[in-house]
């Protein structure tokens, strides 16, 4: 298939490009410089709808992964406009040329936890798809906003949009490794985040299985993470510590279990995260 990746050049897009590469024709829009030179690249803004409408056609599947990765650095609106209207330019070129199936990278930031300012929590664990949606911040209403206009899309025009909402997405990179062992020695501070995680392999092998995957609704979303919390600390302890309003915990789950449940992504497309933190922290 021929697939255009957005933010193709970025930490998380280049692992992603690399993948679908392996046995798909990848092109890589951004407004960064790729990270290989084998593979068509386009330089274009999202913002700007003309220049997108005009070169965003004749691919099978859009990837969109573009954006602003988190709100800390930028202003709210800045954070906000430019995911959300990104993701309707992408959208309306992928709807004017036919393209017919559109793959949105979200985040588990539509829950709402991650940059919360009025204390929340889970209402029971596992959290699963049926969870209520909560965000408070530009970036988790931003991905929140552009998964209901992935689901408007499709229902105008009957274009596939499927959304992954992964949790902090982990990468073997050298100072992103050095934060990370920060981190779990501060694991403490980390309760927003639900100390969940997925590798970026598990990420691109996602997006992969979405992509070549022929039974997949028109409409969906989808948590993927790793199983377990990037912390040694049973899981059932860190509710009881710090989240003590969350009173329904299912009694099957033990150890170190993820606060975010994959099944319906399992039973979907076949996901199962194969790379832990550990992985990553391997010399």
């Amino acid at each position: 298939m021929r697939i255009l990746v957005t933010g193709g050049s970025g930490m998380v897009g280049r692992y992603v490009v690399d993948e679908l590469a392996l046995s798909h024709q990848v092109e890589n829009l951004d407004v960064k410089k790729p990270h290989r030179t084998d593979l068509p690249f386009l330089e274009i803004d999202l913002l700007n709808e003309p220049m997108v409408r005009k070169q965003v056609r004749g691919f099978d599947v859009v990837v969109h992964l573009a954006g602003i990765p988190h709100p800390l650095n930028d202003p709210p609106e800045k954070v906000f406009r430019t995911n959300a209207l990104a993701t309707f330019n992408l959208l309306e070129a992928c709807a004017a040329n036919g393209i017919r199936r559109f793959i949105f990278i979200s985040s588990e930031s539509v829950l709402g936890f991650a940059f919360y300012t009025a204390r929340m929590w889970p209402g029971y664990l596992q959290i699963d798809e049926h969870h209520p949606l909560r965000p408070q911040d530009p970036y988790g209403l931003s991905k929140l906003a552009c998964e209901q206009l992935c689901n408007g899309f499709s229902g105008r025009t009957g274009m596939q949009t499927i959304c992954l909402r992964p949790p902090w997405i982990w990468v073997p990179e050298p100072n992103e490794i050095k934060m990370y062992k920060q981190l779990r020695s501060e694991y403490q501070k980390w309760s927003k985040n639900l100390w969940a995680y997925i590798h970026v392999y598990d990420v691109a092998k996602a997006v992969r299985q979405c992509v070549e995957s022929p039974g997949l609704p028109v409409h969906d979303a989808f948590f993927v993470c790793a199983p377990d919390t990037w912390t040694e600390v049973e899981s059932r302890s860190l509710a009881a510590e710090y989240f003590p309003e969350t009173k329904t915990i299912s009694p099957s789950l033990s150890g170190n279990f993820s606060f975010i449940s994959t099944e319906k992504a399992r039973k979907s497309f076949g996901f199962s995260a194969t790379y832990s933190w550990r992985d990553i922290m391997r010399p």
